[in-house]
């Protein structure tokens, strides 16, 4: 796939996602055999290592961060622009990233603990001589793991359950050759969803929200027992003062030039933003957008948390909702956004066809690089999608929620 060309992203997208959903029907080809199985879905991570990451620039950020504080450098402080201009002698040794990343203006906003991970893929790209090789064998490693816990955790499913999971293209690409860190998130989700005392899911969500920012809205599937929120927001303060050290630690800078910028000034792939940005430009303020639609998100999270019928779901079935009506919701949607989605909906059991065009859809929405104007076309298809899924599940869906 190249993300600067239309037939080559259509062909991929349609590709991938026929494979994902028809070749599900063939895994009785493995009669059961859960460890031949393992294998087959080892080795379609295998074929992506080596590749050089092109679909997205995050890559370049990360380990420029990453350089930066095993340097003794704090990457919260300045824009890597800013900070190559004070200390011009190191642009040798970072400008392979400076040059190639999306965010030389932007102060970083990747907690500790994420950078953590691509630190020790660097010192395995340094040992090897390599430049991604390293960091693609820790993601491999790690998402290994996370095929091992869910076969622990789900013991006694058939094999199209994982393969959801196993065989997704949308894991595989953007999980191990792009790098993205949503595949850090599964080991933490199955573990918030299976442990049943509440300093321990405590510590697991101090964890997740320690790895990215966002994933503090799953706070609102434990609204369920004042006990149980009033131990979770304890740790959420914990986490807050953690992160007013690391990415907090310049207000001003995060303000201006860095989590602030980005919730006015960049939208992608969006579903239900655009209503927002399309009602407030008529008034000269679109770049409200993002803002308006996540605090409409966090309204109706509210909502929902305290409603009967969803108070009454499994804690899986809470989570799933809460980060679907975040994706629905947000201003930027990339296709890796949708790794955790895939996961839950997998324990959730949402149909193959649906996680189908969740893995075209994530796919798709690459042609809003070739021109902005395809955005249109990429909405259409969201939401095509949307409507006959829920179609054909209304009935479910308002039992359910």
């Amino acid at each position: 796939m190249d993300r600067n060309d239309l037939p080559s992203i259509i062909v991929s997208t349609f590709s991938l996602s026929s494979y994902f959903f028809f070749l599900q029907k063939k895994v009785s080809i493995f009669q059961n055999n859960f460890p031949f199985f393992f294998m087959y879905g080892v080795a379609l991570r295998c074929v992506v290592l080596g590749v050089t990451p092109h679909l997205s620039d995050d890559i370049y950020r990360y380990l420029f961060d990453a350089k930066l504080l095993v340097s003794g450098f704090d990457p919260y402080e300045f824009t890597p622009s800013d900070w190559i201009k004070q200390n011009p002698t190191l642009l040798g040794r970072f400008d392979f990233f400076l040059s190639r990343m999306n965010s030389p203006d932007y102060v970083s906003v990747y907690p500790l603990l994420l950078l953590s991970f691509y630190i020790c893929g660097s010192f395995i790209n340094e040992f090897i001589s390599v430049t991604f090789l390293g960091n693609q064998i820790l993601f491999l490693f790690i998402d290994v793991l996370n095929l091992l816990l869910i076969r622990r955790f789900y013991p006694k499913e058939p094999l199209t359950f994982y393969w959801i999971y196993f065989a997704n293209p949308l894991v595989i690409i953007e999980g191990i050759s792009q790098m993205h860190p949503e595949i850090l998130f599964i080991p933490w989700l199955l573990l918030l969803i299976r442990l049943k005392e509440n300093r321990m899911i405590g510590m697991v969500f101090l964890i997740l929200t320690q790895l990215k920012l966002n994933t503090i809205l799953f706070l609102f599937s434990f609204f369920r027992k004042s006990k149980q929120i009033l131990v979770l927001t304890g740790f959420v303060f914990l986490s807050l003062f953690l992160w007013k050290f690391t990415v907090f630690g310049n207000w001003l800078a995060q303000g201006n030039r860095g989590i602030g910028l980005f919730l006015h000034s960049f939208r992608f792939a969006g579903i239900l933003e655009p209503y927002f940005y399309f009602t407030l430009r008529a008034f000269g303020v679109a770049y409200l957008s993002g803002i308006f639609s996540l605090i409409s998100f966090l309204l109706l999270a509210l909502v929902f948390s305290f409603h009967s019928k969803f108070q009454n779901q499994t804690k899986e079935i809470r989570l799933f909702l809460i980060y679907t009506m975040f994706l629905l919701f947000s201003p930027v949607v990339h296709p890796w956004y949708w790794i955790p989605f895939v996961f839950l909906g997998m324990i959730c059991r949402i149909p193959i066809l649906w996680q189908s065009f969740v893995c075209s859809l994530g796919f798709f929405s690459y042609a809003i690089y070739v021109s902005e104007s395809y955005f249109y076309l990429y909405w259409m298809y969201s939401f095509l999608g949307l409507f006959l899924y829920a179609k054909k599940d209304t009935y479910h869906l308002r039992k359910a929620t």
